[in-house]
């Protein structure tokens, strides 16, 4: 029977029955009702993302403060977020902090490309927009000069070094973690 293939097709692939109430529009339900229990919901993201600004905004408000100024804010929160994901991935305390956790969880769990393509662009864009023009035409020889051979060298000799401390590492390994690390500085 054709039908019976179908449904046993649909239900192979994670779907469920038709629904014919409401209608009879025939809409699949795909077990939407059932599964909610089994899954966060995606606002709850939302509360690590709000908690992580208000820390970033903490931080500036305390970079301002007479006796922190030479603080650098990118090395603290950077520090911050290490040492709270250690706690709570270390001490698997996700369960144990309810919302907090499962939104925490939610984060480390982000597609890496995803959240690079969200954040890049803007921060791309605020410093484009930001840019002294005259400033930018006075030194683009040096930056072109830093951001090709000066890059390639910072690549090399990264590469380099990491072969000498970590000799069990493949020379392709050093290279890529030299390229990654190499382009950071001279830009």
């Amino acid at each position: 029977n054709g039908a019976g293939n179908h449904s046993e097709s649909v239900a192979h692939h994670g779907g469920g029955e038709h629904n014919s109430s409401g209608g009879g529009h025939g809409v699949a339900s795909h077990g939407h009702d059932a599964g909610h229990s089994d899954h966060a919901h995606g606002g709850l993201a939302m509360f690590f993302l709000i908690g992580a600004i208000l820390l970033g905004t903490l931080m500036l408000h305390i970079s301002m403060l007479p006796g922190f100024h030479s603080m650098q804010q990118t090395v603290v929160l950077f520090l911050l977020g290490v040492a709270s994901s250690l706690i709570i991935v270390g001490l698997d305390l996700s369960n144990d902090l309810g919302v907090v956790g499962m939104s925490h969880a939610m984060w480390m769990e982000i597609d890496p490309h995803l959240l690079l393509f969200t954040l890049l662009p803007p921060l791309l864009a605020g410093d484009a927009m930001s840019i002294d023009t005259q400033v930018a035409q006075k030194v683009a020889l040096q930056c072109l000069y830093l951001a090709g051979p000066g890059v390639a060298v910072g690549t090399a000799l990264t590469a380099g070094f990491l072969k000498l401390l970590i000799p069990e590492w493949s020379f392709f390994f050093c290279a890529m973690t030299g390229a990654i690390l190499g382009a950071a500085d001279p830009v």
